[in-house]
């Protein structure tokens, strides 16, 4: 995963406090743990987060994490 995306959706979370920005900052530090394998669950919200993303900047750093998660 490219670390501009992880510096996007943290720089996103530190500045808005909503369920939206809680899931993106479990989901990115799931990204730092090399052991961490993601649910079902997780898949379904990630994809959730990044279809209904406006923000295009926001929205490809999403799809780069997915593809780092759920390869």
């Amino acid at each position: 995963m490219e670390e501009i995306s992880r510096i996007i959706i943290e720089e996103y979370c530190r500045n808005h406090n909503s369920k939206k920005s809680r899931q993106m900052a479990r989901l990115v530090e799931m990204s730092y743990d090399l052991y961490c394998e993601g649910t079902d669950a997780d898949a379904i919200i990630l994809e959730k987060l990044i279809e209904n993303e406006k923000d295009e900047e926001l929205k490809e750093a999403l799809i780069d994490l997915d593809h780092f998660i759920f390869p």
